[in-house]
C-alpha cells in the first residue's frame, strides 16, 4: 500500500471503547436526573424538620346556655294637654300627673318605680289657615314618666289605671331580668371547661 493510499485509509473502531464511552454517557444521565427528583424530597424533608419537637399548646374553652323568665316590666307612658295660656297648660299636665300618680300608687306601684323622664311645652303657632294671632295661640304640654312594674300578672291592670287617669300615650313596654347580674354569674359557674388539642 502506497503513502497515499494510507492517509485516506479509515481508522480502526475499538468496540470495547465504544462500549464504555456510552456506559458513562447513561450513568451520567441516570445521576442527574435522580437529583433533579430528589431535590424536593430533600427540601420538603428540610421544611417538615422545622417543626419544634415536644406538646403542642391547649386551648380550654367553656360555655353554658341559661333559661330564665322575666321578672319585671318597664313602661313608657306619656300625657298631654292643650290650653290656651302657658299658665293653664302647666296646671292641666301637673293636674294629670298627680291623677296617673295616684293611680298607679293605687295598683301597688311604689314611688320609687315611678319616674318622670321628660316635660316639655311649646306653642302651636300655626293653623290650617296660616300663622294664629295673639290671642288664638295654644300651648301643648306633655309629661313622660317611666314605670317599674314588679308584678307581670298586674300589667293591663296598671296601664289600664293609667289612661284612666289621664295619660294619653303608651309608648314602650319591655321585658327584663330583675338581676342580670346573677344571671350571668350563674352562666359562668355552669360553663364547663372543653379543653381540645391545636
Amino acid at each position: 500500500m502506497t503513502a497515499a493510499t494510507r492517509r485516506h485509509a479509515m481508522p480502526q473502531t475499538n468496540p470495547f471503547r465504544m462500549a464504555v464511552d456510552i456506559g458513562m454517557i447513561l450513568a451520567f444521565t441516570l445521576t442527574a436526573i435522580f437529583a433533579l427528583i430528589s431535590a424536593p424530597t430533600r427540601a420538603l424533608t428540610d421544611a417538615v424538620s422545622l417543626v419544634p419537637a415536644g406538646p403542642h399548646p391547649v386551648t380550654v374553652a367553656g360555655k353554658d346556655v341559661v333559661g330564665t323568665e322575666p321578672g319585671m316590666a318597664t313602661a313608657v307612658i306619656g300625657m298631654e294637654v292643650l290650653r290656651p295660656t302657658v299658665k293653664e297648660a302647666v296646671s292641666a299636665a301637673q293636674e294629670v300627673m298627680t291623677d296617673v300618680w295616684a293611680a298607679l300608687r293605687a295598683r301597688n306601684i311604689a314611688a320609687s318605680d315611678i319616674r318622670t323622664s321628660h316635660f316639655s311645652i311649646y306653642a302651636e303657632s300655626f293653623s290650617p289657615d296660616g300663622m294664629r294671632k295673639e290671642d288664638e295661640m295654644r300651648y301643648h304640654a306633655s309629661n313622660t314618666i317611666f314605670i317599674t312594674i314588679r308584678d307581670l300578672d298586674s300589667i293591663d291592670a296598671v296601664l289600664d289605671a293609667a289612661i284612666d287617669a289621664g295619660a294619653s300615650n303608651i309608648y314602650s313596654v319591655d321585658f327584663t331580668l330583675p338581676d342580670p347580674a346573677a344571671v350571668e354569674s350563674e352562666t359562668h359557674v355552669g360553663a364547663s371547661p372543653r379543653p381540645h388539642q391545636n
